[in-house]
């Protein structure tokens, strides 16, 4: 009963935290430490208790997986470590299986905001012409050097000028946005079957 009320009580601080999260990601564009920290260690707290060394375990490897999953995203500039935190205290509620859930769904409704802020920013043609040069300028040239053909070389030049665009504002995609709707969809339990199946 005690277990089943802890449980219970985890949902709820959960949507409390992402509705916290997604407030100040959108208002302040930060996930401050004073919401993250404390939900993981009443994660930690309430599966120790509930679960002793299991329970703890069960917490710890969740927030372990939650923060390793961002982590190189955010080394390299693409998210900010409010986001590892939050995936991170998910983690240390929900446990390693959800997180990793929580996390496939992330990255799917992450891209799809992605789609969306460029596209009304009106920059997903100009994304789209770098990544063809990326992956198209190297297959050019290599077949420059072995039919010699100077219309390869050409339109590998062409290609290669997108690269030498001027650099663009840094754009802050909001990402506790993503974060919010992929854990409510591994919540609410609508999609795992497919990742079942999957993983």
């Amino acid at each position: 009963m005690i277990l089943q009320l802890s449980l219970q009580y985890n949902d709820y601080i959960l949507l409390a935290l992402l509705l916290a999260a997604l407030f100040f990601d959108l208002t302040r564009k930060k996930i401050p430490n004073f919401l993250t920290f404390p939900v993981m260690l009443w994660g930690l707290l309430a599966h120790t208790i509930t679960g002793g060394p299991e329970g703890f375990l069960f917490s710890v490897y969740g927030l372990l997986l939650g923060l390793a999953i961002f982590f190189i995203p955010f080394m390299l500039g693409g998210m900010g470590g409010g986001d590892v935190k939050l995936l991170g205290a998910i983690g240390a509620i929900k446990g390693l299986q959800f997180v990793f859930y929580a996390a496939v769904f992330t990255a799917f409704c992450g891209g799809i905001l992605a789609v969306i802020y460029l596209i009304y920013n009106r920059q997903l043609l100009r994304i789209l012409k770098k990544i063809l040069a990326f992956v198209a300028v190297p297959l050019l040239t290599l077949l420059y050097f072995r039919f010699r053909n100077p219309y390869l070389n050409q339109l590998s030049l062409l290609l290669s000028s997108s690269f030498e665009t001027h650099s663009a504002e840094k754009v802050y995609l909001p990402y506790g946005v993503a974060i919010a709707a992929g854990t409510i969809i591994a919540l609410s339990g609508v999609a795992q079957p497919v990742l079942y199946s999957l993983f």
